[in-house]
């Protein structure tokens, strides 16, 4: 206990001087799997960046490795208050499998989607069991993510219709270890003129559903948005990212430099309550300096989002924001992405302070020399952070997958 504490005391002098009031002080990292080592290759790439999740004492984490050669999907989970991993369990069968995704379910059972063979599949998780796997995709299928509340499942994902990828809702359902589909619908229901892409989705326990996507079809990439009250009708779409300045006219020389748009993608959505939520992104408004983070909230269940907020602070302006996430939980959220503001690779988490979002901070163990990227993250009930990502060396270097806890204070 004593070390702990000496360790959680030394993780928070390590925090950027701006984040001395940060609400979650971290414990030691973890590796999730010990299967790391020379051309051992791990990935944290679902969409929606939902590879953590947590709920009712429990943590798990899905990824993608290849330790025999061949890409395949695994899952691993343990209680929150555990010093380790327990055993993973190999989520995928024999073909090469990619971008899984979790929600945490009740009962302390998560649910997994990925894409293996071309196709979108499913299964129950738990600590040493899984249910049988079921496929979600019904043609050429991928980039799967899932969401859950209570009883209340969804997933989505981009599959082929004709020319071009449309994003695919579908109600789940689980009679205790069986999980089978009740219904599959389009989100948009107008035929794709460009591809849809990379979707991320909150179901609410009324059986409401808010989805967003990447969207082409105006000839640059755009987050859209939009909801449904019962799973099958869904309301127009939306966009959420701002792309002309409402001050400026559209012949005006900023607007003349976007073009048909400044670009957005990676969107992650998360769940306050059954009214609240929140988005995030990357944006390439700011075109000199790359992608930066952007978020929005909404306070109607998720039928609509209001203005655009930039994340990341003034000091990570002049440089290029990589792979946000996003967690919710009651009052609290966070924001967590990796950029190289100090000449490293390192994670980074903001969260929503004033009328704005908080300096940014970095934790110990996340951040320093070598690389720290790819993070997912997750809000439990007892308002605890939980953190992923992958750790290299160096650039071109093997990696391992890290695991921390943000307790908070």
């Amino acid at each position: 206990m004593m070390a702990r504490m000496g360790w959680c005391v030394w993780m928070t002098l390590g925090l950027t001087t701006a984040a001395s009031a940060a609400p979650w002080s971290f414990d030691a990292p973890l590796d999730v799997t010990t299967a790391h080592g020379e051309h051992v290759f791990h990935h944290l790439e679902s969409a929606g960046r939902k590879t953590i999740a947590a709920r009712g004492g429990m943590v798990a984490v899905a990824w993608e490795d290849n330790r025999d050669g061949t890409p395949r999907c695994y899952f691993a989970s343990k209680a929150a208050e555990a010093e380790a991993f327990a055993r993973e369990l190999r989520l995928s069968g024999p073909d090469e499998c990619y971008e899984p995704a979790l929600a945490a379910l009740d009962g302390e059972r998560f649910i997994a989607v990925w894409e293996e063979g071309g196709r979108v599949r499913a299964r129950i998780v738990a600590a040493g069991s899984a249910s049988e796997t079921i496929m979600l995709g019904l043609h050429d299928s991928a980039q799967a993510s899932v969401g859950a509340d209570g009883d209340v499942v969804y997933a989505a994902w981009a599959e082929k219709d004709g020319r071009f990828a449309r994003i695919t809702v579908a109600r789940l359902v689980i009679d205790k270890s069986k999980l089978t589909v009740a219904r599959r619908v389009f989100a948009d229901s107008e035929p794709a003129k460009d591809d849809q892409a990379y979707p991320t989705l909150s179901p609410a326990r009324s059986g409401a559903v808010a989805v967003a996507w990447e969207d082409r079809r105006n000839g640059h990439t755009f987050i859209t948005q939009t909801f449904s009250a019962d799973g099958v009708r869904f309301i127009p779409l939306k966009q959420v990212n701002e792309t002309r300045n409402a001050a400026a006219p559209a012949t005006s020389s900023r607007n003349r430099n976007l073009g048909r748009g400044p670009g957005a993608m990676r969107v992650a959505l998360a769940r306050q309550d059954d009214q609240r939520l929140v988005i995030v992104w990357l944006d390439k408004r700011d075109f000199l300096s790359g992608y930066d983070v952007y978020a929005a909230f909404s306070n109607d269940g998720g039928r609509s989002f209001g203005k655009n907020q930039k994340v990341q602070d003034s000091f990570g302006d002049n440089i290029a924001q990589w792979h946000p996430a996003v967690a919710a939980y009651g009052d609290q959220v966070i924001a967590v992405w990796d950029d190289d503001r100090d000449s490293t690779a390192d994670l980074w988490l903001s969260w929503p302070e004033g009328a704005g979002w908080s300096d940014d901070m970095k934790f110990a163990g996340a951040s320093g020399p070598g690389v720290q990227a790819h993070p997912s993250i997750a809000l439990d009930d007892a308002g605890d952070v939980h953190v992923v990502w992958l750790d290299k060396a160096d650039l071109d270097g093997t990696t391992r997958l890290r695991y921390a806890r943000g307790r908070k204070q």
